[in-house]
């Protein structure tokens, strides 16, 4: 059996607890949905801006290093990650093949915490960038798939 990666399943923002460098909150309310699959994982970010108005990107990737399309940011047109633990990647981006910005996705070590890092420089040049945590919603998506299994 496939081993499930721990940011599959549904993680809501938690504002209250997230940072942002350079520049006040632009999101309302987001959640970020992973599914895993033979392409690799799936990242589907659906959110409220401040201003009511919708945003939402995504991407598969593979966590290998390699770079895989980006899509629904302005700001990013591809992404690559590589693991550094079994919690943790490290992902850099870029618009236009250019590097625009860094970061990391870590979950803590019981699974309901998702930490996201991200450094860049938006299309005015200036360096910005977040501290992001979300929650983990629902069943546990690797011990349900266990249990089933069994």
């Amino acid at each position: 059996m496939e081993t499930i990666d721990p940011v599959v399943g549904v993680w809501e923002l938690n504002l209250a607890k997230s940072k942002f460098i350079n520049k006040t909150a632009t999101l309302k309310s987001a959640s970020r949905t992973y599914t895993q699959g033979p392409e690799g994982i799936t990242g589907r970010i659906s959110a409220v801006m401040v201003d009511g108005s919708p945003f939402l990107e995504w991407q598969t990737d593979k966590i290998d290093g390699s770079y895989s399309p980006h899509m629904g940011n302005p700001l990013i047109d591809e992404m690559a990650s590589e693991r550094i633990d079994a919690n943790t990647i490290s992902f850099t981006g870029k618009i236009a093949g250019k590097i625009m910005g860094i970061g990391t996705r870590a979950i803590s070590a019981d699974g309901k915490v998702l930490t996201m890092t991200f450094v860049y420089t938006d299309a005015e040049g200036i360096l910005r960038g977040h501290v992001t945590v979300y929650e983990k919603q629902g069943v546990d998506t690797a011990t349900t798939l266990a249990a089933s299994s069994a």
